[in-house]
């Protein structure tokens, strides 16, 4: 069975929306929603309103923020996980991961720090962030 389909709970990696191929290296910042898969390189970060697979080919070299991530590549770098971060048995993670849940298959690599908290608490820090963000603006727009 391919690794695209083993993540579990809500996860959706049978819709791919966008692919960086094996031939592909991309520098700077990736923002993308829906389903993304890497297989080929990039450098800088990656921000997606939907699910990431890392290939086992696919390098990211920056930090990540998803809404859950199944790594069978490498990553340096912090991830930011709303839901599940799977490490595969090839996968490679040097850099922290905040998830709800977390999973490193037997040979798997994590060289960094976990930090997990409730899916719901991760929504209500989403909404409470951008009410602050707004309402740091609103002063600035006012002068204070």
């Amino acid at each position: 069975m391919s690794f695209l389909f083993r993540l579990r709970k809500g996860a959706n990696f049978d819709n791919i929306e966008t692919l960086v191929s094996p031939r592909a290296h991309v520098q700077g910042h990736l923002r993308a929603e829906g389903a993304v898969r890497v297989d080929g390189s990039i450098e800088g970060e990656v921000e997606v309103k939907g699910d990431l697979v890392i290939g086992e080919k696919g390098i990211i070299q920056g930090n990540i923020k998803v809404e859950n991530i199944l790594i069978g590549g490498s990553v340096e770098g912090n991830i930011t996980a709303r839901g599940r971060a799977e490490i595969l048995s090839s996968g490679e993670v040097r850099g922290d991961i905040i998830a709800a849940t977390l999973v490193v298959e037997e040979g798997g690599l994590f060289i960094g720090n976990s930090r997990m908290h409730r899916e719901k608490d991760a929504k209500r820090e989403t909404r409470n962030k951008a009410s602050a963000e707004g309402t740091q603006y609103s002063k600035k727009a006012q002068g204070d």
